[in-house]
Parts: structure tokens; sequence; C-alpha cells
């Protein structure tokens, strides 16, 4: 059976986004898991000589690096899948979540989800990313297990399993090949199946398909194709209370009609559904004071005498405000980094690393140009510390070349990351053109002053100034 890969998805990127905030996308490693949960496939996963099956245990749950996430998909998917159905299925299924994993970096880092509730983001991301998958899987399968372009009609009903075993029920009328007889000892759980009121394990797909195939041996391993691709659709049905059972219908009708693959603008899609949300909320006054304080804050600006605590009380106003919206958890990472920028101003250097760090690792999973910015004034504030650390540097740098590779110089993005004298001088060049004196606290130039003369950069400075 020759199939290819998920679908190709467009990008639109010239979209201008809101500034000051942007709020998480489930990560990686949650992603992985629900779909592994929906396959069933955690059960059986292995590493080594252990289960592969915990949230802690897969390696990519906090990390956006291409070699663990596939390490994971290798083992919650096509292990478990080349084992249970085959291996040329395991591959196909195993290359689609690939795919769909892919895409779904892209679009966290090109479309900002700031301030609007994970459950809606979750629907979006159901309905664009797991049903037009979905429907790809189906059309590619349905159509060459069809002979005309057509798909089983199980596979786009509202309990698709229960319809399958309703139509091999159909086709094994024999008394000895009654489903009964198969599992004898356990009736109930096949009248379970035969009403909806449940799916099989993967454990009993191999059964299963030896019923099925009872009259046809030799289409053995096309019926575990279809046991457990309907298998998955009804488990993703039951998970998402039927909401998208017609949505994936009409998925895969599109496809049939056009004999194609459609051209998705995901970027478009979530942009548009990104800036209704924010325009149905009243979210917008919370934007203008995050604004109003950015610029403020803004590394050039003037800063009056005294305005370093009332800055710092704005800021204290602003986490309230986002507190009262209920959107601390989202946008902490935006208030140390602020915090960071005005310790900096001041010339607290130490004390603003920490708070830059913090704001990085709280910005996993973000987008646009403000995780940009953060990423290129954490690897300055790094780099300009008296004995920077190279570990905290080869993190931020790490992030940066995953999200913001052009921020790095071409001929420092080679893998493994590391960090080389070049990096830090780099950097420390970049906060002196970018931090200019101007731009200072008055209580903090004295401190400022003489921690970039140590540097041997003050004549820069003072140039730049």
């Amino acid at each position: 059976m020759q199939r290819g890969f998920a679908p190709p998805f467009k990008w639109n990127l010239k979209v201008t986004y809101m500034k000051p905030v942007n709020e998480s996308y489930p990560n990686i490693g949650y992603v992985l898991n629900r779909l592994a949960d929906l396959a069933d496939t955690k059960s059986i996963a292995r590493k080594g000589d252990s289960r592969y099956r915990k949230e802690e245990d897969l390696s990519s749950r906090k990390t956006v690096d291409p070699a663990l996430i596939g390490e994971s998909v290798r083992h919650l998917f096509y292990e478990p899948v080349s084992k249970i159905v085959s291996v040329e299925f395991a591959e196909f299924f195993t290359d689609s979540i690939w795919m769909g994993i892919n895409n779904y970096l892209e679009l966290i880092k090109r479309v900002p989800m700031e301030g609007i509730s994970q459950n809606k983001v979750a629907f979006m991301l159901n309905r664009y990313y797991v049903v037009e998958a979905l429907a790809s899987i189906v059309w590619k399968v349905g159509t060459s297990q069809m002979p005309t372009n057509n798909v089983p009609s199980f596979y786009c009903g509202k309990q698709p399993f229960k319809e399958l075993v309703a139509f091999y029920e159909s086709q094994n009328s024999l008394p000895e090949n009654n489903l009964n007889n198969f599992f004898a000892d356990n009736i109930r759980t096949i009248n379970k199946w035969r009403c909806g009121e449940d799916i099989p394990n993967l454990g009993n797909l191999t059964l299963l398909a030896q019923w099925t195939s009872v009259s046809n041996p030799s289409a053995i391993n096309e019926d575990k194709e279809t046991l457990f691709l309907t298998r998955f659709i009804d488990s993703f049905h039951r998970k998402t209370n039927y909401k998208f059972v017609t949505a994936l219908k009409e998925a895969v009708i599109v496809r049939l009609k056009k004999n194609k693959e459609p051209l998705l603008d995901l970027g478009q899609i979530f942009s548009k559904f990104y800036f209704d949300e924010i325009s149905s909320t009243d979210l917008f006054k919370l934007t203008v004071k995050g604004s109003e304080l950015h610029k403020l804050l803004k590394r050039t600006s003037f800063k009056p005498s005294g305005s370093f605590e009332q800055y710092s009380k704005q800021l204290k106003a602003l986490d309230k405000s986002v507190e009262k919206h209920n959107l601390s958890d989202e946008l902490r990472y935006h208030s140390e980094w602020l915090q960071g920028r005005l310790f900096i101003l001041n010339g607290q250097v130490s004390e603003a690393l920490d708070h830059y760090v913090n704001a990085v690792e709280l910005s996993l999973y973000k987008s646009g140009d403000n995780i940009r910015n953060l990423l290129k004034e954490s690897l300055a504030i790094a780099a300009v510390q008296n004995k920077p650390h190279k570990p905290t540097m080869k993190k931020i740098k790490s992030r940066a070349l995953t999200f913001c590779p052009q921020i790095i110089e071409p001929h420092l993005r080679e893998l493994p990351v590391c960090i080389t004298a070049e990096d830090i001088d780099d950097w420390r060049l970049w906060f002196v053109l970018r931090f200019p004196k101007s731009g200072w606290f008055d209580d903090g130039v004295d401190d400022l002053t003489s921690h970039i003369e140590s540097l041997g950069l003050l004549d820069i400075a003072d140039k730049v100034s």
C-alpha cells in the first residue's frame, strides 16, 4: 500500500502581532502523550528493558530538541504499532505524527496565543491538526481499500468501531466464524464493542484481526490496519465528546472530491483566531498597560530621575491586573523579563540575569518578536557577567537556535551547541550597542559604567552614547 506523508501546510507570516504578551501552547511531551493515549500505545511502549509510558519518562516533555522528540515518537508510536499492525503501516503512521509535530512547532514559533484560554487553543489544534491529519490518513488508507475513489463509511461514523464490528459480522455469517467463538470468555466485553459502549485495547486487535481474516488469511495485515485506525478515530471522538465527527467527514470528502490534499493556510487560520479572540475580550486595556511599560523601559529611552521606583510600582500594578485576568501562569515570563530589564538598566547585573534566565525558562512554547528580543537580551546579559556561566549561555543559545536561529551568527550555529569566546565577545558588544548610557537609570550609571569598563568596552559605550 503506497502512502505519502501528512498534508502540506502553508504559512502566512505577514502578520503584525501584539508584542506585549503571549501564552503557552501545550508542550510537545503533553501532545505526544495524549496522542499515545488515543492510540493506546503507551501500555506496550518500551525504552530498553523499561516501560516507556509515564509522563515523566517522556524525554521531550519540556524540550523542542528534534533528536529527543524523534526518540519519543519512535518509542511511543513506531515500535508498538510495528509489533501490533505492520512495519509499513507503522512507518506511515509515525511519519504522519512526526510531520504533525513539526507543523505544530512552526505554529508555536510564528503565532502567539496570548491571553487565550488553553481549552480554546486545544479545540483549534484538534480541529486543524488532528482532524486534518486523520482525514489525510483515512483518505490514503480508505481509497486503497476500495475499488473506486471512496472510503469505507465506518471511518467517518460517530462510533466507527461499532460500525466496523457490524460490518465484519455481516461478512462472517457462518456460525463457526461467530465473534463469540473467538472471545468465548469475554462475551460481555464483545457486547460492549457491538453496542459502542466501549472499544478494545491495543492488545485485543491481533485476536480481532484473526477473526476478521478467517475467510481470507492473506488480508490479515490490512485488517489490522483497519482495526487500528478505526479504533484510533473512535478514541479521538470519545475524548473530544464527538465534537469533530462532522468536521472529519467533511475533511475526507474534500480530499475525495479534489483527489489531492488541501493546502491549509494554518498561519492565517490561527492568526485570525487569535485576533478574533483578543477583540472579543477585555484584554485590550491590559495590552495597553503592557505596551506603555515596555515603552518606558525601552533600552534606549531616557529615564527621568527617580523613575526606577516609579516603574517598579507600575510593574507590580501590571502583575496585579494580569492576576485579575487569571493569566499569571501564562504571563509570568513577561513579568520576569521586565524585572530583569529594570535591574540591568539600574546597574544590577547579576540580579538581572536571574530574572532573564527565569523569563527564558517560562517562555518555552511562546512566539513573536518579544521572544526573539528576550533571547537576544538574555544572551547579552549572560555574556556581560564578570564570569559568564557557559552552561547558562548554552541553554539560552540552544533555545534561540530552535525558535530564532537568525539571531545567532551562521558560523556559530553548529551542533552540538557550544559557547565559544567569540559568542561571549559578540554578545558583550551587542549589549554595549543596544543598551546605551542614554537609557540607564540615574542610580545605576556609576555601577554600570564601572562594570562596562571592567569588560574593556567603555570606549565603545561612550561613542554609542
